[in-house]
């Protein structure tokens, strides 16, 4: 029997692909149990705002945040892998060009985040030069310096500027209409998800996204494949410290309010937390671990405040969430490496083929 009555009849079905256009294309409609699904979403999404309390919009704000940066950090260091540790450094950086620009300057929105992205990829070029000659731990202690002197110039420009223990920043306009309140940033900051999420999983499929790829693995074979190694690094620096800057900025405009010591390097761990736990590389799992890790906190809080917990135990919920954060972080590597991302892709298969049995495919895991 011929290949092409069988491409044929296979072309009709959802659930193969048999051609690499097909394979290539982007889209969360393409099976029926994921249409069901992502129509469930969407409408779910819209009407969260409106059927919460202002307070669990503020969290959802704060999740919105926490995925552009863990997003960004992944390209980084699951993508690239490279080890960043000045994730921290380098969104201070993006909310005090932010305040500078909107506080001081009486700069609108449209200027001040794109200057803050021009800051942090000014910054990952800084970051990503030591990159040439290091790599793994000495890499990280090297961004981990970035950090370091980052918050150090912001302190300082805090001080000595006059501006106290914090910088206020205004609610961002746009035209007549002002950005202020949680139901109106909710859906500014979705929108600023989904372009970063679309942008980061296209770019994984161009050529850097494919030499980041391949340095991760085998830096040697990629390099013997003409692969320039070290711009690439430079560019994988360059791009995920300009994310990460834009959302230091977002988040200073969405607090009104940028301080140097908000961002410790206990806010890298937080991260690093999130793509471990999510799944390192994949674009859904920094979503995912960036839902848990910053719903770990308040589950924390409503659970010490459901089960009456003694003050003495409460007055190290610090130590208590660090512990846990660690013991997560442990289960995840000896459980399941590859993370949320991982459970969430047999979950599907498992609902997209039932009621039919199967044998799940074999990972291997890295």
């Amino acid at each position: 029997m011929s290949n092409k009555g069988d491409i044929k009849r296979y072309s009709k079905s959802p659930y193969m692909k048999v051609s690499y256009p097909q394979d290539m294309v982007i889209s969360a409609f393409d099976t029926p149990f994921r249409r069901k699904w992502a129509v469930v979403g969407i409408v779910f999404f819209l009407a969260l705002p409106f059927i919460v309390t202002p307070f669990f919009v503020h969290i959802a704000n704060l999740i919105m945040i926490a995925c552009i940066g863990a997003m960004a950090l992944n390209l980084v260091t699951g993508v690239a892998g490279l080890l960043s540790l000045g994730h921290a450094g380098f969104m201070c950086a993006g909310a005090f060009t932010v305040a500078i620009c909107a506080s001081r300057w009486g700069m609108p929105i449209w200027f001040s985040i794109p200057a803050a992205g021009v800051v942090g990829a000014f910054l990952g070029l800084l970051a990503g030069l030591p990159s040439f000659r290091l790599k793994g731990l000495y890499l990280g202690i090297s961004t981990l310096a970035m950090h370091f002197i980052i918050l150090y110039v912001a302190r300082e420009y805090q001080f000595y500027a006059g501006y106290g223990h914090s910088i206020k920043v205004v609610d961002p306009s746009i035209g007549p209409f002002v950005i202020s309140g949680g139901k109106n940033w909710y859906f500014v900051l979705a929108g600023f998800v989904w372009l970063t999420a679309l942008f980061i999983t296209n770019l994984l499929r161009s050529r850097p996204g494919r030499a980041w790829i391949a340095i991760r693995d085998r830096d040697i074979s990629a390099r013997a494949m003409g692969i320039n190694i070290g711009r690439y690094k430079v560019l994988a620096f360059m791009v995920g410290t300009a994310i990460t800057s834009i959302e230091g900025g977002l988040y200073a405009y969405y607090t009104n309010m940028v301080s140097a010591d908000e961002y410790t390097f206990y806010l890298t761990v937080s991260y690093i937390a999130m793509i471990i736990v999510g799944g390192v590389g994949s674009v859904l799992g920094s979503i995912m671990g960036a839902v848990l890790i910053t719903l770990i906190p308040h589950l924390l809080m409503y659970l010490f405040g459901l089960i009456d917990v003694p003050i003495v135990i409460k007055e190290y919920f610090f130590a208590i969430e660090s512990g846990v954060f660690g013991l997560i972080i442990i289960f995840f590597i000896l459980v399941e490496p590859l993370g949320l991302i991982e459970i969430w892709r047999r979950i599907r298969v498992f609902f997209e083929l039932w009621p039919f049995k199967y044998r799940p495919l074999m990972i291997t895991k890295r």
